[in-house]
Order: structure tokens, then C-alpha cells, then sequence
């Protein structure tokens, strides 16, 4: 009986870990989403054409994107950091 709720507590920990990790790649995902609207409207009531605020605000898909490969580097399948040089 005891081996059965072992398996069950890991498998809840597992599930609760990873609901954890898929609530956060929403919510950075959302949040970079939020924050590029929310910078190209500013600096179009600057007075900035929408393009150009659309190049500008770029590097907040590209800091979200940073941010995504970093949370995905410790499940990828290359362990270059574990290598002995």
C-alpha cells in the first residue's frame, strides 16, 4: 500500500510542477505581449508612426523569447553545461 500512494505523490508533485511551469510560460508570454501594445501606444501618441513603433517594440518578443529559452534549456536534450571541457 505504501509503494501505491508513493507513486501517487510523486505523480501529483510531477503534475503540479509542470502546471506550475505552463502557468508561467503564459503569463510571460501574455505579460510581453501586454507591455509591446502597451509601449507602441505611448510612443504613438508621441507621435511616432506605427511602424516604426512596431520595429521598436521588437525587442519585447525578442526578451520574451530569451526568457522562454532559458526556462527550456534544463529540458532540452543538448547538456552542454554538464560537459567536462
Amino acid at each position: 500500500m505504501s509503494r501505491i500512494s508513493a507513486i501517487l505523490h510523486i505523480a501529483y508533485s510531477t503534475l503540479k510542477i509542470i502546471s506550475s511551469l505552463l502557468v508561467v510560460w503564459v503569463a510571460v508570454t501574455w505579460n510581453a505581449r501586454k507591455a509591446r501594445k502597451s509601449f507602441e501606444a505611448e510612443i504613438m501618441k508621441a507621435g511616432v508612426s506605427k511602424e516604426d513603433a512596431q520595429k521598436l517594440s521588437e525587442c519585447f518578443m525578442d526578451f520574451k523569447d530569451q526568457i522562454k529559452n532559458i526556462m527550456k534549456k534544463p529540458f532540452s536534450s543538448e547538456r552542454k553545461y554538464w560537459k567536462i571541457r
